[in-house]
């Protein structure tokens, strides 16, 4: 009974441990993240890099600061390492409540080479990110004073940061929050190219919190080194449920027509042209189009991404995947694209198994590859931009290795499995009418008709109903503001995507009345088509932004490109499939008539 009991216990204690959110991604030392006092706390050094180009970091350690004798690289996760972090010990002796005051941290000489460098970091605004107990900070290396006033002196006066002091907050036995603080009043001046001695100092002091130790992340959520207005959320909400309400009761009056259009048609109006439209499409509407196995990859990756988003805001939700952590968010994303394959090559079979006579073994290589092979290649590209910079973007060449060749092979083997779980399901979609033996000629149609139209203005809506959002979006991404609230994004994701199937149901439904039965790939262009203005306003967005380089330039145009292009397979999918849902439900009267 005893040893039940205990067994029981110990049970608790471990699901506990799994469930506690606090424990997990812990990746400090102790892993509990409690401290006795005068305990050591590791601080690891990471990167640094221009405010202005948030993708061009460089390691810390590869300036001229105090370099620490063996140089200990930590090791990182998958999603850091993705996300440039270069993690390494430091000089730095921060112990759990003790306090400092102008420790010396090294002596160095400083060469006309290190000055140079310097000098133009110091120009650029450069800051440099540590990590404290899993807590990051960050601090500006140095200050550029103008001295135009000056009667003597000419151009400005660039000076070094050679003092930092740290501002830690606990609670108990632990850690709450650090802040690191480059002190204006201990400087160096580095105008001049001429070897210069510097002696590095830091200081550190502690004072308690209220806060707990489940809070200590939240102030993380709200920082950012740019400013931010929050009070664009509820316009932007507001703004994009009227556009839903207007485009549902838009869709309402179609169906009331529709339905006017039938009890007359019913009742023998032989004269209706839209009974007699849908009768001569009727026969061409489940004809697969060309390029069909093509067709299927691209429903297929859509739909794996948007299950993949989906799965993501879930764990956001639960508590499960913390957005403040980048390295979290990029350990999750490779891993839920992954197993989310499964998902991909489940849609694409049922695509091609429902509406194709005979299969096309070209069906899973192609749904692996038309989004996995954009991502590797504009990768391989960004990869050899960053190492010939020296970026901390560049990836080693063992997380090179991993990806190559074993995420991407589960990959496709996950998307092969998903294709054998198809055929445990065999639901079918039943056509209104046999498929005609020869294809009917497509009637000439307005040119409001046409595709390029239909894609301006369904890309036209559904953009004005997230536009405002994505400023937000696009500042966390490149506006150094570490995470905006994933409720609020998933709900703008849900809104666009209703947005989209509405359109896409008005617009297939002009497009049959008007005799035109070519809708599969039509209903994936103007799903998607929302991406076009996306990726129009990234260009607007860097436009206005501080970003320059050809580094950060480079980055940001692939990460665009891969943003924008994942939107378009998504959106495109849910367009298709909310159509498809619409000509099976109301074309059904026809295999009566």
């Amino acid at each position: 009974m005893a040893s039940g009991t205990r067994r029981r216990n110990l049970l608790v204690a471990l699901l506990v441990l799994i469930v506690s959110p606090g424990n997990r991604f812990a990746a400090a030392s102790p892993e509990d993240h409690r401290y006795n006092v005068g305990d050591p706390v590791p601080l690891f050094a990471n990167r640094v890099g221009p405010l202005r180009n948030p993708s061009e970091t460089y390691e810390y350690h590869d300036f001229p600061f105090c370099r620490p004798d063996p140089l200990i690289w930590k090791k990182g996760s998958l999603g850091e390492v993705l996300n440039g972090d270069r993690l390494t010990n430091s000089l730095y002796n921060l112990k759990f409540r003790e306090v400092k005051d102008g420790e010396i941290l090294c002596e160095k000489k400083l060469k006309i080479s290190d000055v140079a460098r310097l000098r133009n970091a110091v120009n650029e605004d450069f800051y440099f990110q540590m990590y404290y107990d899993d807590l990051p900070m960050w601090g500006f290396i140095g200050k550029v004073e103008n001295s135009s006033w000056s009667p003597v002196e000419k151009g400005p006066r660039y000076y070094l940061f050679k003092h930092v002091q740290f501002d830690a907050f606990y609670n108990g036995n632990q850690i709450i929050e650090i802040n690191a603080f480059s002190d204006p009043n201990h400087v160096v001046d580095i105008t001049d190219d001429v070897e210069v001695n510097v002696k590095f100092t830091y200081s550190a002091f502690w004072s308690p919190t209220a806060i707990g130790f489940e809070e200590r992340m939240s102030k993380y959520s709200r920082a950012a080194l740019l400013p931010v207005h929050r009070r664009i959320h509820w316009f932007s909400l507001i703004n994009s449920t009227v556009i839903l309400i207007l485009l549902m009761g838009l869709l309402t009056l179609i169906f009331m027509r529709r339905l006017r259009n039938d009890l007359r048609y019913s009742a023998g109006d032989e004269e209706e042209e839209s009974g007699v439209s849908r009768t001569y499409v009727c026969g061409e509407l489940f004809r697969p189009p060309s390029h069909f196995p093509l067709f299927c990859a691209v429903l297929g990756s859509g739909m794996q991404l948007l299950t993949m988003v989906c799965f993501l805001s879930l764990l956001a939700f639960l508590g499960v995947l913390y957005p403040y952590s980048r390295g979290s968010l990029c350990t999750a994303l490779v891993l839920s694209y992954i197993l989310t394959s499964v998902v991909g090559g489940f849609t694409a079979t049922s695509i091609q198994s429902q509406f194709a006579e005979t299969g096309s073994g070209w069906t899973i290589p192609l749904t692996g590859i038309v989004y996995l092979g954009p991502v590797l290649a504009i990768g391989f590209v960004l990869n050899t931009i960053s190492m010939a910079y020296g970026a901390t973007a560049a990836l080693p060449v063992g997380t090179i290795f991993i990806i190559t060749f074993i995420f991407v092979p589960i990959t496709v083997l996950l998307l092969s499995f998903g294709g054998v779980i198809r055929c445990f399901f065999r639901t079918e979609v039943r056509a209104p009418s046999m498929i005609r033996k020869s294809l009917r000629e497509i009637p000439p149609l307005a040119w409001y008709k046409n595709l390029p139209c239909q894609m301006i203005l369904g890309g036209l809506l559904s953009f004005s109903s997230v536009v405002l959002e994505l400023y937000e979006l696009y500042s966390t991404l490149w506006g150094f503001k570490i995470s905006v609230l994933p409720g609020t994004l998933f709900v703008t994701l849900v809104i666009l995507t209703i947005v989209t199937a509405v359109l896409s149901v008005v617009l297939t439904h002009i497009q049959l009345s008007s005799e035109d039965h070519d809708w599969w790939w039509r209903c994936v262009f103007r799903g998607g088509s929302v991406a076009i203005f996306m990726f129009a306003y990234c260009m607007y967005f860097y436009a206005r932004s501080n970003m320059s380089g050809f580094l950060q330039l480079s980055i940001f145009l692939g990460y665009s490109t891969l943003l924008c292009y994942a939107i378009f397979l998504i959106l495109g999918a849910v367009g298709f499939m909310a159509s498809l849902m619409f000509i099976c439900r109301n074309y059904e009267a026809v295999k009566s008539e």
